[in-house]
């Protein structure tokens, strides 16, 4: 029976040691400068950000007779235009492998285009020289 009591129990020496071992790891790991930002994450974000601020869209629009097609058309046709060239650059990333780089970049720039048109709607004043140019061209004015 003492035996068994013996090889139950950790001895406090590797218990120490583990966790030195650990805290080794813990700080190896916090002191490394963190990865860069890959291409690759720009699909994972636009497809959480882009049904986001739709469904805003959609809040803010809730009751109303028109809708944001009718009150930005030129950021309504911007975003939709932008997240279809999104799509079309990623099915072409795909299918060419050889042009890669360069249709990942287009791919990021249109999807980035697609969420700043969508938050412009919904933060009107925030994006100032967009909100103006949108406006006057929706309004017929001389911009």
């Amino acid at each position: 029976m003492n035996a068994m009591a013996n090889t139950t129990r950790i001895p406090s020496r590797n218990f120490f040691a583990q966790i030195y071992v650990v805290s080794v790891s813990i700080s190896n790991y916090l002191l490394q400068p963190p990865p860069p930002p890959s291409l690759e994450s720009c699909p994972t974000v636009l497809a959480f950000i882009v049904p986001v601020l739709l469904g805003l869209l959609q809040i803010k629009y809730q009751g109303n007779q028109i809708s944001p097609f009718e009150t930005h058309p030129i950021s309504m046709v911007i975003s939709v235009a932008s997240l279809l060239l999104y799509c079309l650059g990623y099915y072409a990333k795909s299918r060419w492998p050889t042009y890669a780089l360069v249709v990942s970049h287009g791919v990021v720039v249109f999807g980035s285009l697609s969420v700043v048109s969508l938050a412009s709607i919904l933060f009107p004043y925030s994006f100032g020289p967009f909100y103006t140019f949108s406006m006057c061209c929706s309004l017929r004015l001389r911009c």
